[in-house]
């Protein structure tokens, strides 16, 4: 019995060889302040809201490049979605730089989708 919850035990800790890690750049962040949020859609809840995001990331106090990495991805499609929340309001606003994966337009999950292999992926996003 006990060589059988060791045996699972190990199962759940084991690293996931089909898992997926996506490395983000985000550039042209403003040092005018408020936070950052980061978003991974996936064509389901892509252009949504930034609380709709399968996975995200909110970071404070950045100006610059901003790297960033979102790991145990399932593999498959995803789209980028980023902005900078001057205000500190939770949500984009127009005047707010904002940039989604391969510089598509906000509603064309086509254009912006990174198919997300196992291992390591990259991808920029640029603010504007």
């Amino acid at each position: 019995m006990s060589a059988l919850l060791l045996g699972a035990a190990s199962a759940i800790a084991a690293p996931n060889p089909l898992a997926a890690s996506l490395r983000v750049t985000v550039d042209g962040v403003s040092a005018a302040g408020g936070v950052l949020h980061v978003g991974v859609y996936d064509e389901a809840t892509f252009p949504a809201i930034a609380d709709l995001a399968l996975f995200k990331r909110d970071i404070s106090q950045v100006a610059g490049d901003v790297g960033l990495q979102f790991d145990r991805l399932p593999p498959g499609t995803y789209a980028v979605r980023a902005y900078q929340d001057l205000n500190n309001n939770g949500r984009w606003e127009m005047g707010e730089p904002r940039g989604i994966s391969n510089d598509a337009a906000p509603d064309n999950f086509d254009a912006a989708a990174i198919p997300i292999r196992p291992g390591v992926n990259m991808t920029v996003i640029h603010l504007r």
